[in-house]
C-alpha cells in the first residue's frame, strides 16, 4: 500500500471539501474519512446523505492521463474487493452506470470522481452500519450490516478499498479489462429502463458499456445510442 496520510473526523461538512482544504498543508497522498457529513455531495452536486455508522471517505490517486471511464474503474475495484471480503455478496452485487454499487435492486454505495492535473480525487460512500431510510432514493438502499447480519469495521474496509484501487492501477491503461468486468456485472443489462439525459425521460433497453465508459442503449425505434452523460431512473424488468 502506498504511503498515505489518514485523517478521521467525527463530523464534517464534506470529506471531499476537507480533502481539498488539507492540500495546502499536506502535499502527499491523503484519505479523509468522517463519521457523518453535513453537506456531502454526490453526482451533479446532489445531496449525499451520510448518516452515522456508514463509511464516508475521500482519497486521491496520482495518475497523469485523463481517463473518461475512471469512475467505472473505481466501481470495478470496489466490486471485486467487496465480493472478496464478503463472499455472500457474490452473484447479488452489480455496478450501476455510472457510479453506484447495487445489491440486487438496492443501492449499497456510491462513487464520485473528480479529475485534476496529474491526479484524481475519489469520494466513496458505502452503507455499512448506518440505518436505512426505506424511502431513500429511486431504487432504495441497503446496508452491509443488514446483508451480513454483523457489524462492519469502517476503518478496515476503508483501508482495504483504497489498497484494492492502488493494486489495480495498472489496468487503467487497459480499459478493456475493467469495462469488460463492468459489463459482466452491469446493473439492468438487457432490461428496459427509464433514462434521463436532462430533457424528457425516455424508455430504452440497456445493452452495455463501451470502452470510453458510455452507456449503450437501444431506443424504442431501434436506434442504438451511446450516452456519455445521464442517469437510469428506473428499470421495468431485470433479465
Amino acid at each position: 500500500m502506498k504511503e498515505r496520510s489518514y485523517f478521521f473526523y467525527d463530523e464534517l461538512d464534506s470529506t471531499m471539501m476537507e480533502h481539498k482544504r488539507l492540500q495546502n498543508s499536506c502535499k502527499g497522498l491523503m484519505c479523509v474519512r468522517a463519521g457523518t457529513q453535513d453537506d456531502g455531495k454526490g453526482r451533479d452536486d446532489r445531496l449525499w446523505l451520510s448518516p452515522p455508522g456508514g463509511l464516508w471517505f475521500t482519497f486521491d490517486l496520482r495518475y497523469q492521463e485523463v481517463v473518461p471511464s475512471f469512475s467505472l474503474f473505481i466501481g470495478y475495484c470496489l466490486h471485486r474487493e467487496l465480493i472478496r471480503l464478503f463472499a455472500p455478496l457474490e452473484g447479488d452485487l452489480s455496478i450501476k452506470w455510472t457510479n453506484d454499487i447495487m445489491h440486487k435492486d438496492k443501492k449499497l454505495g456510491g462513487i464520485l470522481c473528480k479529475s485534476h492535473p496529474g491526479r484524481y480525487t475519489v469520494g466513496i460512500g458505502i452503507n455499512t452500519n448506518n440505518k436505512i431510510d426505506p424511502e431513500l432514493g429511486k431504487f432504495g438502499a441497503i446496508s452491509l450490516k443488514e446483508i451480513m447480519n454483523c457489524d462492519i469495521s469502517n476503518e478496515e474496509l476503508c483501508y482495504s478499498l483504497i489498497s484494492a484501487v492502488e493494486a489495480q492501477e495498472k489496468v487503467l491503461s487497459h480499459s478493456i479489462t475493467y469495462v469488460t468486468y463492468c459489463n459482466e456485472h452491469l446493473f439492468g443489462r438487457n432490461a428496459m429502463a427509464q433514462i434521463d439525459v436532462g430533457t424528457t425521460p425516455f424508455e430504452a433497453e440497456i445493452l452495455g458499456i463501451d470502452l470510453s465508459g458510455a452507456l449503450i442503449i437501444k431506443k424504442s425505434r431501434g436506434e442504438i445510442v451511446n450516452l456519455h452523460t445521464g442517469s437510469i431512473l428506473s428499470l421495468q424488468a431485470l433479465s
